[in-house]
């Protein structure tokens, strides 16, 4: 019933961009860094971002991302970074237990560096509120009992410890007006404590309160004073207890591993990564939380992505380590879908692991006369064809195979997969927008003749420009085949060490498959039939083209500008855009389309000279 109902609804769009947009996806910016990302902190008042590196730490404005400071350190392992309550102090700590720095950001300049009392590794840290004491919560060894310790910044000197009784977890540690508190757990109870920064005022329990018995290892627990909720992972489950009411907020079982738990400061949002799936916002509500938006990312098998929620809740932060760069999302300001379409997930596949990145691709194709273009996801079962003059759907197919290639003319759209290459008529008229069809609504099915790849596995396909010849991938990139399109007669084949994505050159002479994968020459018969296939050696270049390659001259820049053949900047594009790679760009003409496997829609740039 649910399918029945919402089905229309999740389709890949795609959205048409013309000239230069004056604000073409204000909630995404990215910043570049020299190294690794080893750790990151927002500061109070939300307007400063810091972003410890291996051997220095960044200070970002957090709506531009532009570096307002970079402190140099050596410490020997970057540990946890920490802003005062006015936001103008700034405290990392070394994670191999020699101490830590702090930063005035007013005047660039650093304070003081204060050691450690000997082998205490640090986790969490807390500021006085004039900014003058510095409290953090570390232990000698992962199995020793936690110790709770201030120190006096101006003087750099250590003031008192306190060690917290054997078999209770310290899971935060904030500022209480005068006083420093700090929250244990241990099976089945929770606990908060009160004491002074400085050692005038003895350790006193404020309140203790029942548990879940079992709330995950120390990395994955975190507490919110204001409103006492507990965030926990535990067994790929993520858990939000109200601790003062005991009662159950939030139970979200995923397939995916989660990583990172943030609160906004009112708690009003809640954010969790599940590595390269994506990350997850709820928001509160009078039941508890619910999902509020999902935001994706490029899939990598070596990056991790632990976001961070800005105290107001309004911006998240997701360091990318093995990128080397930091990225910048708004919580209240989503893409704008096409105009009439409500903003959809576009079947997203978050937290489904049997899908690989390239399930997650795109097809595409544009007609000849560059009025339409067609697109499905790989391996899925819409295909949309979209009018490139008013950016608008023309006709939505549920094609009922797995698609793995497309092909569009003025009238008909082309769709190949599973087989067969099934052929619909495009709607007539100027009038006639987002009309839908599915395989009743075909006027043509041509099965192939030479045994596909079995069903169930994707594989790739491109229709070559004239559409009398189709090629499709072999089972696990093995091989190619080239068909008539005509009838589905297997025409030639042949075995390659890796071939994925192939595509016709725009003469009809060559093959080509991935990218820097290698071609190869059509040799033609008396009568022009298809009798063979030649290597075309890869240095040589594609004769009529590639699809990443502009026929009119255009190029993009490492920087993300799009120039035009005289090397005038027409265009600059977004910072989502800027790291898409070559293999995902087709130009066509003026057209040059952009899609990501981490995100839900392509974009189609219209470029003027």
């Amino acid at each position: 019933m649910v399918c029945e109902l919402y089905k229309k609804y999740v389709h890949p769009l795609v959205r048409v961009v013309r000239g230069v947009p004056i604000s073409w996806e204000p909630n995404f910016a990215t910043a570049e860094h020299s190294d690794e990302v080893q750790t990151v902190a927002w500061s109070s008042c939300s307007r400063f971002i810091a972003v410890g590196l291996d051997e220095s730490t960044e200070v970002l404005d957090a709506v531009t991302l532009e570096r307002l400071h970079t402190f140099t350190h050596d410490f020997s392992e970057v540990g946890p970074l920490i802003f005062s309550p006015d936001s103008r102090l700034l405290t990392q700590i070394d994670g191999g237990d020699n101490g830590f720095a702090t930063w005035d950001l007013q005047t660039g300049g650093r304070i003081s560096v204060t050691p450690l009392i000997p082998h205490t590794m640090v986790f969490l840290a807390a500021y006085s509120m004039d900014g003058k004491v510095l409290a953090v919560a570390g232990q000698d060894e992962p199995t020793d009992p936690i110790i709770v310790s201030t120190y006096n910044l101006i003087s750099g000197t250590h003031i008192y410890s306190h060690h917290v009784s054997e078999g209770e977890t310290v899971v935060q540690i904030w500022t209480h007006g005068e006083f420093l508190r700090f929250a244990t757990t241990k099976p089945g109870s929770f606990t908060i404590w009160e004491v002074g920064f400085t050692s005038d005022h003895m350790l006193a329990k404020i309140e203790s309160l029942p548990a879940p018995s079992n709330t995950g290892s120390r990395y994955n627990r975190l507490f919110l004073p204001t409103l006492s909720r507990l965030a926990f992972i535990l067994d790929g489950t993520v858990v939000i207890w109200d601790v003062q009411d005991f009662k159950l907020l939030l139970f979200f079982l995923c397939n995916a591993q989660p990583q990172g738990l943030s609160f906004s400061s009112d708690g009003r949002f809640f954010v969790c990564g599940f590595g390269s799936q994506g990350v997850h916002l709820w928001k509160e509500s009078p039941t508890g939380y619910v999902l509020h938006q999902k935001l994706v990312f490029t899939p990598s098998a070596y990056c991790s992505i632990t976001p961070y929620l800005s105290p107001d809740g309004e911006s998240i932060i997701t360091p990318r380590n093995f990128q080397f760069e930091t990225q910048l999302r708004r919580t209240t300001d989503p893409i704008n879908s096409p105009s009439g379409v409500p903003p959809q997930p576009a079947e997203q596949t978050d937290f489904v692991l049997t899908f690989s990145a390239e399930q997650n691709n795109f097809v595409l194709a544009f007609s000849a006369d560059k009025s339409f273009i067609a697109t499905g996801r790989l391996g899925r079962n819409i295909a949309t064809i979209v009018d490139l003059k008013s950016g608008d759907p023309r006709l939505i197919v549920d094609t009922g195979m797995m698609i793995c290639g497309l092909g569009v003319t003025v009238d008909a759209v082309v769709v190949v997969g599973e087989g067969k290459a099934i052929t619909w008529n495009l709607p007539a008229g100027d009038c006639v927008l987002d009309a839908r069809a599915n395989i009743h609504d075909s006027v043509r099915t041509i099965v192939f003749n030479h045994p596909p790849p079995p069903p169930g596995w994707l594989y790739s396909a491109s229709i070559s420009l004239d559409f009398t010849n189709l090629v499709i991938t072999r089972e696990k990139g093995s091989g190619i085949d080239i068909y008539d399109a005509s009838t589905g007669k297997h025409l030639v084949g042949t075995t390659t060490l890796y071939a994925s994505h192939p595509w016709f050159t725009r003469d009809g002479h060559e093959v080509w498959y991935s990218k820097n994968s290698g071609g190869r020459k059509i040799i033609r018969g008396e009568w022009s039939d298809v009798i063979g296939l030649e290597p075309v050696r890869d240095y040589d270049g594609p004769s009529g083209g590639c699809p990443w390659e502009s026929s009119h001259g255009h190029e993009i820049t490492d920087d993300g500008w799009i120039l035009d053949s005289r090397k005038k900047r027409v265009m600059w594009l977004p910072h989502r855009w800027r790291s898409v790679y070559e293999d995902y760009r087709i130009w066509d003409g003026r057209f040059l389309a952009l899609f990501d496997p981490g995100l839900p829609e392509p974009v189609v740039i219209e470029l003027y000279e």
